[in-house]
């Protein structure tokens, strides 16, 4: 099993990028999200890496980080969900956002990963609602990062932002995001701050 590959980019397009490690070029396909997150071509990077095996193809994905690994997989577990689909959602929504869209029931923010429809949506929120822990997408990632903070006792907003970072957002999003939460004046916990951002990531707000 190869579990990741660094190596220098040698090339990117649309569906993935080539990556040179030790003079092979292995392809990767990846979420447009992940590849965003890569250094320039010509750079080293690192990438988590899924071989999916069947009688006709051998075919490697590549994500930024081991959580889109694991989402891949879950997406892969549901009932008509192949690695198409999973990647195309995983383009559109991190792992944190797709969790929060699972939790809350959000059929419209998976239908928005191209070729995947309503009927493939609900389907995922029916059968992975269950097997998706809320404290796992929010409470704990603003807790670690808390703990494992420089600071003594960083701001909600600080810690929020950089928790939302490490669950796969983009800094610029999850400070806009953030910044707007906070802007509406309500008094939130660092918990709660990171729920509403991710509710409204998941919807496009």
């Amino acid at each position: 099993m190869i579990s990741y590959l660094k190596g220098i980019i040698a090339h990117r397009d649309e569906s993935g990028i080539i990556l040179d490690v030790g003079g092979v070029g292995f392809g990767v396909a990846m979420p447009t999200r992940d590849m965003a997150r890569l250094p320039a071509d010509g750079s080293e990077a690192k990438v988590f890496t899924y071989l999916h095996v069947q009688e006709d193809a051998i075919k490697l994905f590549g994500f930024a980080d081991r959580s889109g690994i694991d989402y891949f997989n879950r997406l892969l577990s549901v009932s008509g969900v192949g690695c198409k689909a999973a990647l195309a959602i995983l383009s559109v929504l991190a792992p944190a956002e797709l969790a929060a869209a699972i939790i809350s029931d959000d059929v419209k923010a998976i239908c928005r990963a191209q070729g995947v429809g309503a009927k493939i949506a609900q389907r995922i929120i029916l059968e992975l609602r269950g097997k998706i822990d809320t404290a796992d997408a929010t409470v704990r990632a603003a807790k670690a990062y808390a703990a494992d903070a420089e600071t003594a006792s960083p701001s909600a907003d600080v810690a929020a932002i950089n928790a939302l970072i490490a669950l796969g957002c983009s800094p610029s999003e999850a400070q806009k995001t953030v910044v707007r939460i906070s802007s509406e004046g309500a008094a939130l916990s660092t918990e709660d701050i990171i729920k509403e951002a991710l509710r409204r990531m998941s919807n496009g707000i």
